[in-house]
């Protein structure tokens, strides 16, 4: 039978239900968008963005940096090395995109969840460094009881090995454990590993859930 995720089934969260809430980053807390990103680091050439979105955001080398398996520079350099002329541009982006708007409705709801006592880690697909950068600048990351960074284990979502692997490491029930990401997929990983899940995928959902506000 098919797994619903805790949204299809309550208006709002059951927090006798819940010990954890794991909360993706990306477009959850830290608004991750490649053509607001482009905008922001490559203004002057708008001609440019299509190509930079694929060899950049929509490439396997991005990847590889969630998982730690090349450096930034071997990135780099494998993004542009059928188009020199773009190096500076990829450059640019991948060394300045770390510094993401923070997404107000997402933080609201990881403040409810500490003010209701449950449990709060984080786990994301993100390059090692640009996370710690992360940390450093956004003051609500240290709210979280634990964090599970791809890069650290090797390991990615929506692979089940990742779930399974905040599980262990920090001891938790599955049932008892509340997922929320807005990429289906990452979704249906935790609940295929017996987590809660919601997608956050249209605004206002997590305002409404979770009864928080902006």
């Amino acid at each position: 039978m098919i797994r619903l995720m805790i949204d299809d089934m309550y208006e709002t969260v059951p927090w006798e239900q819940i010990d954890a809430v794991v909360f993706d980053v990306g477009n959850v807390l830290l608004s991750y968008q490649a053509q607001e990103l482009l905008d922001m680091l490559v203004p002057e050439r708008p001609d440019l963005h299509a190509e930079l979105t694929i060899r950049i955001f929509k490439s396997p080398y991005w990847c590889m940096r969630d998982r730690n398996s090349a450096t930034l520079e071997e990135v780099i350099a494998a993004m542009s090395k059928t188009a020199p002329d773009l190096e500076p541009y990829v450059r640019r982006v991948m060394e300045g995109w770390i510094d993401l708007p923070v997404m107000p409705e997402g933080v609201a709801a990881l403040k409810a969840c500490k003010a209701h006592g449950v449990k709060l880690y984080a786990l994301t697909n993100y390059a090692d460094a640009e996370f710690a950068h992360a940390c450093a600048t956004n003051d609500f990351f240290s709210l979280f009881d634990g964090f599970v960074v791809s890069a650290r284990v090797h390991l990615v979502k929506p692979g089940h090995e990742i779930y399974e692997h905040l599980t262990a490491e920090f001891g938790l029930d599955p049932e008892r454990t509340l997922f929320i990401d807005d990429t289906p997929g990452n979704i249906e990983g935790a609940l295929h590993c017996g987590w809660q899940g919601l997608c956050y995928n249209r605004p206002g959902k997590l305002s409404t859930f979770f009864g928080s506000r902006e």
